[in-house]
């Protein structure tokens, strides 16, 4: 993305981590599995599968 101001967003430095939106499509299961999970701890479906995501690859990253 250009700005106004001449920079492009691939040249930027990584200063803007804020968070980002993605789409995802899950087995039904999955998605009745997540629906309790979030309603038993009181969270979002989002909030929880952000949290998910981010354990499974804090576990599963060789870095």
């Amino acid at each position: 993305m250009a700005y106004a101001n001449g920079f492009d967003s691939d040249s930027l430095p990584r200063l803007n981590r804020a968070a980002k939106r993605i789409t995802i499509t899950l087995p039904h299961s999955t998605f009745v599995r997540l629906e309790e999970r979030s309603k038993a701890q009181g969270r979002s479906l989002s909030n929880l599968a952000a949290y998910l995501i981010a354990c499974g690859l804090e576990r599963s990253d060789p870095l």
